[in-house]
């Protein structure tokens, strides 16, 4: 991985998802990949400035490592509403039991997203809270969590790519980052028809 001259561009950012949303993160890390910073400009050949690492979970990382890699902001991967019912489906027809877990794997979650959001539900027990608790108490400097409604950007929604673009503090995919597509939609419209987002 090179590194741009502009430093006030270079950042390093991380993803983090569970197991039963394998290809949700994959897809996610490589759309992020995709973006001017990440990726060698097609034209004017310039070499990155960003970085994403692949957590395999909140904890998996001493604090000690993800201060040393200088991670800004971890990306978290769910789903909710959008999209999920044609997942479930797709789940469902190989295995029942696996259309089940899902759903509440899901919910799950989502739950904790909310109770960590608007900072709800019990003290403990919230891997989202628990880590944000143990940095403030181990006096580590703040780790954003940046929630990914991976739903929502296969259904297009421009607020949810928004958000995403400005957590990455980059630009809206374009013909210049990917060759193949004019922009972000494209680049969705053409994964949607290759595969299905969950791992079967």
């Amino acid at each position: 991985m090179r590194y741009a001259i502009n430093i006030c561009m270079r950042g390093v950012y991380a993803i983090q998802y569970s197991s039963y949303l394998t290809t949700a993160g994959e897809f996610l890390s490589a759309f992020i990949e995709k973006h001017s910073g990440f990726n060698q400009s097609i034209e004017n050949d310039i070499p990155t400035d960003k970085k994403l690492l692949t957590l395999t979970s909140l904890t998996g990382w001493s604090h000690h490592k993800l201060n040393e890699n200088e991670i800004e902001t971890i990306f978290i991967p769910f789903v909710h509403m959008h999209f999920r019912e044609r997942m479930i489906k797709v789940w469902e027809q190989l295995d029942s039991a696996k259309g089940r877990l899902a759903i509440y794997e899901f919910d799950k979650q989502y739950r904790m997203i909310n109770d960590y959001l608007y900072d709800t539900g019990h003290k403990h027990g919230n891997i989202y809270k628990d880590f944000r608790d143990d940095r403030i108490f181990n006096k580590h400097s703040p780790i954003k969590l940046e929630f990914v409604d991976v739903g929502r950007l296969l259904m297009y929604n421009d607020s949810e790519y928004e958000k995403l673009v400005t957590a990455l503090n980059t630009t809206p995919l374009s013909k210049d980052d990917v060759f193949c597509c004019n922009s972000w939609k494209d680049y969705i419209e053409q994964y949607i028809t290759n595969q299905m987002i969950i791992k079967k």
